[in-house]
């Protein structure tokens, strides 16, 4: 008899023993307790609609969630539309059925949203206010807790975590709400109708609060941001088609008094587009493994190509060295060569200079002794009475003039002969005072009749005397008197000064002076300042001056009036050279 009761026994207990356990992940949006409470009905429902399968439920949060998925310590997952997609892209759930809710009348499956709410009694009235400000949300992957707010607020022209700064408080969201309410934040992103269902469970005064960057809806509840699909119930892939199918039956299955209403489950196009929006959909994510993942792999042949790489192109670095000092080089040869092509021309263009000199000489010569020799005939011939002559005076001077030019061309001939030979050498000298050569190259140049406007001022003993040949002062000072009057000069400047084997000659004038760039090259021939200027007058002055060891310098200066101009020092030796 007793065996028979404990057989008996053993079959009315063996359907639940043999019954398969069946675990629920629900996302625990407002803790376990409150989960368990909100969402125990719908598994008793199911244990009663499924004979045979015990069913029972697990509150995570979203850390929790993806743990459970990955250890498949849960069977069915119940959460948002968002953590779907994230926990699809590794498991490939398969959604079952999505809630449904009532607006205006009529089921809709948009539910899903973010409310962004400041105390009402706060001066925040526009989202620019929360600048400086802190902003409390749930996690910071929480779709209604935190990336639907994120996106309204970066909309509305915000950076979060830069212009205002960001607090999670992680679940339960019931937190947030209490943290606003005693002012430990200022603004709260928290999903669609939590502050509604915390005021009808009496826990908080709706009140209390109002929504920033509210939306119209036909939701009763406060809205800051569009709305998206709601929850959904999803199958992972060890649940059996037997099984799946008996759940999703009695999920569509409607009775009255059902606490929530399922449907078909809705598409997660609008959120995955949200998620790309906003840098958080898994392929984004999984793209960054994926290439991590291949470089840890590779990282071998990465390094010797990194290796080979930096050879190239410490390679290119010097070969770019090489060329660039190959190039200065060639354009410093370049440079040299062009001087030296400068300096050729100019030499056949001074050995013609000295052909044209030397031929002058030749030709002139003969006429001016000429005219000496008939001038000196005329005043042989004339009468010397011991009264002045007119006539006599006249033939003197072009005796003279006529000497002075046969000085001038033994001068040039001189210079074109070389610049330091033995056989350049002047071998007459003869003694003048400088002011009265200077005084009778002023006359000799006609500056009273031509230039009245130009003034000479002379600072210096009269008695000052230089040894050179014949006419050189003469040539030299006609020269830097027609430069600085052509230049524009208003008046001149002469200073003398004496020493112990020179005498020094200041020429100054207020012309303006002379571009830095040409002063370089002022005495480099057939190179002139002026546009009718042959380049030739200081060349010829400072090799007549250098060949009886004197010397010609050129520097701009203020002139005594104050006006730009240009000083030109002259050295000039007081013996003949041969007594030097």
């Amino acid at each position: 008899m007793k065996n028979i009761i404990l057989l008996t026994l053993c079959l009315l207990l063996s359907p639940a023993l043999a019954a398969a356990q069946w675990t629920i992940g629900i996302l625990a949006l407002r803790g376990d307790t409150v989960t368990q409470t909100q969402w125990q009905p719908l598994v008793d429902a199911l244990n009663r609609a499924v004979p045979g399968e015990h069913f029972q439920l697990q509150p995570l949060d979203l850390a929790g969630m993806r743990e459970a998925v990955n250890q498949q310590r849960i069977q069915f997952v119940l959460t948002n539309p968002a953590q779907f997609v994230q926990l699809n892209s590794n498991y490939h759930l398969r959604w079952l059925a999505s809630l449904r809710g009532a607006s205006a009348g009529e089921e809709t499956s948009k539910a899903t949203g973010s409310v962004i709410l400041v105390r009402r009694d706060s001066a925040i009235t526009a989202a620019h206010d929360l600048i400086d400000t802190t902003v409390g949300a749930v996690d910071p992957l929480a779709f209604g807790g935190y990336l639907l707010g994120y996106k309204a607020l970066h909309d509305a022209g915000l950076r979060p975590g830069d212009d205002f700064r960001l607090r999670f408080s992680g679940f339960p969201a019931d937190a947030l709400i209490y943290l606003l309410r005693e002012e430990a934040i200022s603004a709260a992103i928290v999903p669609v109708c939590l502050l509604e269902s915390m005021d009808k469970e009496g826990l908080v005064d709706k009140r209390r609060f109002r929504a920033l960057l509210a939306k119209p809806s036909a939701q009763p509840c406060l809205v800051s941001t569009a709305l998206y699909p709601d929850w959904s119930f999803g199958a992972l892939p060890g649940v059996n088609d037997a099984v799946a199918d008996a759940v999703t039956r009695a999920l569509l299955a409607r009775h009255a008094g059902d606490a929530y209403r399922w449907g078909a489950p809705t598409s997660t196009s609008e959120v995955e587009s949200l998620l790309r929006e906003l840098n958080q959909h898994p392929e984004q994510q999984r793209l960054g493994l994926t290439v991590k993942s291949w470089l840890i792999q590779h990282q071998l042949t990465l390094g010797i190509l990194l290796a080979v790489l930096l050879l190239a192109l410490a390679n290119y670095i010097w070969v770019m060295i090489l060329v660039n000092r190959r190039g200065r080089a060639l354009e410093k040869a370049n440079d040299a060569l062009r001087s030296q092509q400068q300096a050729l021309e100019q030499a056949r263009r001074m050995s013609l200079l000295g052909e044209m000199a030397s031929g002058f000489a030749h030709e002139l010569n003969q006429p001016l002794s000429a005219i000496r020799m008939y001038a000196q005939g005329c005043l042989l011939r004339l009468p010397d009475n011991g009264e002045p002559q007119p006539v006599r005076e006249a033939i003197d001077q072009i005796e003279k003039q006529a000497g002075r030019g046969g000085d001038i061309i033994r001068n040039l001939r001189q210079w074109a002969s070389g610049e330091n030979g033995a056989d350049s050498a002047p071998t007459t000298w003869v003694t003048a005072s400088v002011i009265d050569t200077l005084s009778r190259v002023w006359a000799l140049l006609r500056m009273t009749q031509t230039c009245p406007g130009v003034s000479l001022n002379v600072d210096g003993d009269r008695a000052l005397t230089v040894t050179l040949p014949p006419v050189l002062l003469e040539q030299v000072l006609a020269n830097v008197v027609l430069n600085a009057v052509q230049a524009g000069a208003t008046s001149l400047w002469v200073t003398l000064i004496r020493e112990e084997a020179h005498l020094t000659l200041t020429l100054a004038d207020n012309a303006g002076g002379i571009a830095p760039a040409q002063m370089a090259a002022i005495f480099q021939p057939f190179r002139s300042t002026r546009r009718d200027g042959m380049g030739l007058g200081l060349v010829i002055s400072q090799r007549l001056l250098r060949n009886v060891k004197g010397d010609i310098q050129l520097e701009n200066h203020i002139a005594p009036d104050g006006r730009q101009g240009l000083r030109v020092t002259l050295a000039l030796p007081r013996r003949p050279m041969e007594e030097q």
